[in-house]
Protein backbone atom coordinates (compact mmCIF):
# COMPACT_ATOMS: atom_id res chain seq x y z
CA UNK A 1 0.00 0.00 0.00
CA UNK A 2 1.29 3.42 -0.98
CA UNK A 3 -0.36 6.74 -0.10
CA UNK A 4 0.68 10.20 -1.27
CA UNK A 5 0.27 12.87 1.41
CA UNK A 6 -0.20 16.53 0.40
CA UNK A 7 -2.69 19.18 -0.63
CA UNK A 8 -3.64 16.98 -3.59
CA UNK A 9 -2.86 13.71 -1.82
CA UNK A 10 -5.11 10.81 -0.87
CA UNK A 11 -4.81 11.11 2.93
CA UNK A 12 -7.84 10.92 5.25
CA UNK A 13 -7.82 14.59 6.27
CA UNK A 14 -7.76 17.57 3.86
CA UNK A 15 -4.66 19.82 3.90
CA UNK A 16 -4.98 23.49 2.98
CA UNK A 17 -1.67 24.79 4.38
CA UNK A 18 0.08 26.50 1.43
CA UNK A 19 3.52 25.54 2.79
CA UNK A 20 2.58 21.90 2.13
CA UNK A 21 3.28 20.70 -1.41
CA UNK A 22 0.65 19.14 -3.63
CA UNK A 23 2.51 15.82 -3.25
CA UNK A 24 4.58 16.31 -0.11
CA UNK A 25 5.56 12.79 1.01
CA UNK A 26 4.87 9.14 0.26
CA UNK A 27 3.83 6.53 2.84
CA UNK A 28 4.50 2.86 2.13
CA UNK A 29 3.18 0.04 4.33
CA UNK A 30 6.08 -2.25 5.27
CA UNK A 31 3.63 -5.01 6.19
CA UNK A 32 4.96 -5.45 9.73
CA UNK A 33 3.16 -2.63 11.50
CA UNK A 34 5.68 0.00 10.41
CA UNK A 35 5.61 2.46 7.51
CA UNK A 36 8.24 4.00 5.27
CA UNK A 37 7.98 7.81 4.95
CA UNK A 38 9.73 9.40 1.95
CA UNK A 39 10.03 13.17 1.55
CA UNK A 40 8.99 14.50 -1.90
CA UNK A 41 9.01 18.24 -1.18
CA UNK A 42 11.56 21.06 -1.06
CA UNK A 43 9.93 22.41 2.12
CA UNK A 44 10.84 19.25 4.02
CA UNK A 45 9.19 16.50 6.07
CA UNK A 46 9.78 15.76 9.74
CA UNK A 47 9.05 12.51 11.60
CA UNK A 48 8.83 12.96 15.37
CA UNK A 49 10.65 16.30 15.05
CA UNK A 50 13.51 15.04 12.87
CA UNK A 51 14.12 16.15 9.26
CA UNK A 52 14.13 13.10 6.99
CA UNK A 53 14.67 12.05 3.44
CA UNK A 54 13.42 8.56 4.19
CA UNK A 55 12.53 7.09 7.58
CA UNK A 56 10.57 4.32 9.27
CA UNK A 57 7.53 5.32 11.34
CA UNK A 58 4.62 3.82 13.27
CA UNK A 59 0.97 4.87 13.31
CA UNK A 60 1.67 6.95 16.44
CA UNK A 61 4.56 8.86 14.83
CA UNK A 62 3.93 12.58 14.36
CA UNK A 63 4.46 13.82 10.82
CA UNK A 64 5.18 17.51 10.16
CA UNK A 65 4.76 18.86 6.64
CA UNK A 66 5.94 22.29 5.55
CA UNK A 67 6.08 25.02 8.19
CA UNK A 68 3.14 24.27 10.49
CA UNK A 69 0.96 21.32 9.47
CA UNK A 70 1.34 18.41 11.88
CA UNK A 71 -0.63 15.18 12.46
CA UNK A 72 -0.05 11.62 13.56
CA UNK A 73 0.34 9.03 10.84
CA UNK A 74 -2.88 7.26 11.89
CA UNK A 75 -4.75 10.57 11.46
CA UNK A 76 -3.39 10.88 7.94
CA UNK A 77 -3.87 7.33 6.62
CA UNK A 78 -6.32 5.81 9.13
CA UNK A 79 -6.03 2.56 11.06
CA UNK A 80 -5.37 -0.62 9.06
CA UNK A 81 -8.36 -2.87 8.38
CA UNK A 82 -8.87 -6.12 10.30
CA UNK A 83 -7.77 -8.20 7.35
CA UNK A 84 -4.72 -6.02 6.92
CA UNK A 85 -3.90 -6.36 10.62
CA UNK A 86 -4.23 -10.12 10.36
CA UNK A 87 -1.95 -10.14 7.36
CA UNK A 88 0.53 -7.94 9.20
CA UNK A 89 0.53 -10.27 12.18
CA UNK A 90 1.05 -13.22 9.86
CA UNK A 91 3.95 -11.46 8.18
CA UNK A 92 5.35 -10.53 11.59
CA UNK A 93 5.07 -14.17 12.70
CA UNK A 94 6.82 -15.37 9.58
CA UNK A 95 9.52 -12.73 10.07
CA UNK A 96 10.05 -13.86 13.66
CA UNK A 97 10.29 -17.49 12.58
CA UNK A 98 12.69 -16.57 9.82
CA UNK A 99 14.78 -14.57 12.27
CA UNK A 100 14.92 -17.58 14.58
CA UNK A 101 16.01 -19.87 11.76
CA UNK A 102 18.70 -17.43 10.67
CA UNK A 103 19.92 -16.47 14.14
CA UNK A 104 22.93 -18.77 13.90
CA UNK A 105 24.02 -17.27 10.59
CA UNK A 106 23.28 -13.66 11.61
CA UNK A 107 25.76 -13.96 14.46
CA UNK A 108 28.50 -14.52 11.93
CA UNK A 109 27.62 -11.45 9.84
CA UNK A 110 29.82 -8.37 10.36
CA UNK A 111 28.20 -5.62 12.40
CA UNK A 112 27.77 -2.18 10.86
CA UNK A 113 30.38 0.16 12.30
CA UNK A 114 29.62 3.67 13.52
CA UNK A 115 31.98 6.62 13.01
CA UNK A 116 31.95 10.10 14.49
CA UNK A 117 31.89 12.92 11.88
CA UNK A 118 32.16 15.91 14.26
CA UNK A 119 35.72 16.63 13.06
CA UNK A 120 34.37 17.35 9.57
CA UNK A 121 32.63 20.48 10.87
CA UNK A 122 36.03 22.10 11.55
CA UNK A 123 37.30 21.09 8.10
CA UNK A 124 34.28 22.60 6.36
CA UNK A 125 34.27 25.82 8.43
CA UNK A 126 37.96 26.52 7.68
CA UNK A 127 37.52 25.91 3.94
CA UNK A 128 34.33 27.98 3.74
CA UNK A 129 35.83 30.85 5.78
CA UNK A 130 38.87 31.07 3.48
CA UNK A 131 36.59 31.14 0.43
CA UNK A 132 34.52 33.99 1.89
CA UNK A 133 37.64 35.97 2.86
CA UNK A 134 39.04 35.69 -0.66
CA UNK A 135 35.73 36.82 -2.17
CA UNK A 136 35.57 39.79 0.23
CA UNK A 137 39.12 40.92 -0.65
CA UNK A 138 38.39 40.61 -4.37
CA UNK A 139 35.25 42.70 -3.96
CA UNK A 140 37.16 45.43 -2.13
CA UNK A 141 39.79 45.59 -4.87
CA UNK A 142 37.15 45.76 -7.60
CA UNK A 143 35.24 48.53 -5.84
CA UNK A 144 38.40 50.57 -5.23
CA UNK A 145 39.57 50.22 -8.82
CA UNK A 146 36.17 51.30 -10.14
CA UNK A 147 35.89 54.24 -7.71
CA UNK A 148 39.32 55.66 -8.38
CA UNK A 149 38.80 55.21 -12.10
CA UNK A 150 35.69 57.38 -11.84
CA UNK A 151 37.74 60.05 -10.01
CA UNK A 152 40.25 60.15 -12.85
CA UNK A 153 37.47 60.50 -15.41
CA UNK A 154 36.08 63.51 -13.50
CA UNK A 155 39.28 65.58 -13.89
CA UNK A 156 38.15 67.70 -16.84
CA UNK A 157 34.59 68.41 -15.57
CA UNK A 158 35.93 69.37 -12.12
CA UNK A 159 38.58 71.69 -13.58
CA UNK A 160 35.87 73.53 -15.52
CA UNK A 161 33.30 73.74 -12.71
CA UNK A 162 35.47 74.16 -9.59
CA UNK A 163 39.04 74.89 -10.47
CA UNK A 164 42.30 73.40 -11.61
CA UNK A 165 43.76 72.94 -8.11
CA UNK A 166 41.21 70.31 -7.08
CA UNK A 167 41.21 68.84 -10.56
CA UNK A 168 44.95 68.19 -10.37
CA UNK A 169 44.38 66.14 -7.18
CA UNK A 170 41.97 63.75 -8.84
CA UNK A 171 44.49 62.04 -11.19
CA UNK A 172 46.87 61.66 -8.26
CA UNK A 173 44.16 59.96 -6.20
CA UNK A 174 43.29 57.81 -9.20
CA UNK A 175 46.91 56.68 -9.63
CA UNK A 176 47.27 55.92 -5.91
CA UNK A 177 44.01 54.02 -5.93
CA UNK A 178 44.96 51.95 -8.95
CA UNK A 179 48.34 51.25 -7.35
CA UNK A 180 46.58 50.02 -4.20
CA UNK A 181 44.28 47.85 -6.35
CA UNK A 182 47.29 46.43 -8.19
CA UNK A 183 48.99 45.50 -4.92
CA UNK A 184 45.77 43.90 -3.71
CA UNK A 185 45.44 41.82 -6.88
CA UNK A 186 49.10 40.82 -6.69
CA UNK A 187 48.62 39.54 -3.13
CA UNK A 188 45.42 37.69 -4.02
CA UNK A 189 45.27 33.90 -4.08
CA UNK A 190 46.70 32.48 -7.29
CA UNK A 191 44.92 29.73 -9.26
CA UNK A 192 47.62 27.29 -8.15
CA UNK A 193 47.06 28.18 -4.48
CA UNK A 194 43.29 27.88 -4.93
CA UNK A 195 43.66 24.44 -6.51
CA UNK A 196 46.06 23.32 -3.78
CA UNK A 197 43.61 24.43 -1.08
CA UNK A 198 40.75 22.64 -2.88
CA UNK A 199 42.82 19.46 -3.13
CA UNK A 200 43.60 19.58 0.60
CA UNK A 201 39.88 19.95 1.36
CA UNK A 202 38.94 17.06 -0.95
CA UNK A 203 41.48 14.81 0.76
CA UNK A 204 40.01 15.60 4.18
CA UNK A 205 36.31 15.65 3.17
CA UNK A 206 35.97 11.86 3.02
CA UNK A 207 34.18 9.04 4.82
CA UNK A 208 35.80 8.57 8.25
CA UNK A 209 35.93 4.80 7.77
CA UNK A 210 39.64 4.13 7.06
CA UNK A 211 38.67 1.15 4.87
CA UNK A 212 36.44 3.36 2.71
CA UNK A 213 37.79 6.90 2.26
CA UNK A 214 35.34 7.89 -0.49
CA UNK A 215 34.64 11.59 -1.00
CA UNK A 216 31.44 12.68 0.75
CA UNK A 217 28.55 13.70 -1.49
CA UNK A 218 27.27 16.45 0.83
CA UNK A 219 28.07 20.02 -0.26
CA UNK A 220 28.53 21.26 3.31
CA UNK A 221 28.58 20.02 6.90
CA UNK A 222 24.98 21.04 7.65
CA UNK A 223 23.71 19.02 4.70
CA UNK A 224 25.89 16.08 5.73
CA UNK A 225 24.39 15.96 9.24
CA UNK A 226 20.83 16.49 8.03
CA UNK A 227 20.66 14.20 4.99
CA UNK A 228 23.39 11.57 5.26
CA UNK A 229 23.00 9.04 8.07
CA UNK A 230 25.41 6.54 6.61
CA UNK A 231 28.01 6.17 3.88
CA UNK A 232 26.52 5.20 0.48
CA UNK A 233 29.65 3.15 -0.25
CA UNK A 234 30.66 1.18 2.85
CA UNK A 235 27.24 1.59 4.62
CA UNK A 236 28.86 2.57 7.93
CA UNK A 237 26.71 4.75 10.18
CA UNK A 238 27.51 8.37 11.03
CA UNK A 239 27.08 9.98 14.42
CA UNK A 240 27.71 13.46 15.86
CA UNK A 241 28.97 13.66 19.42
Amino acid sequence: MEIIIGRKGSQKVPITDTSVSREHCKVTDNGDGTYKIENLSQSGTKVDGRDIISATATLNSRIQLGQSFSATLVELIGAPSTSASTAQKSVAGESAASATRESTTSDTLPKVKTFNISHLEHIWENFNRENLEMLARQRQVNLARTGFGILTMCTVPVSILIGSTIAYCLPVLGVLGNLWSFIGMKNAETPEQRQRRQDEFDEAWVCPNPKCGHTLNAKNYKMLVRNFQNCPYCKCKYEVK
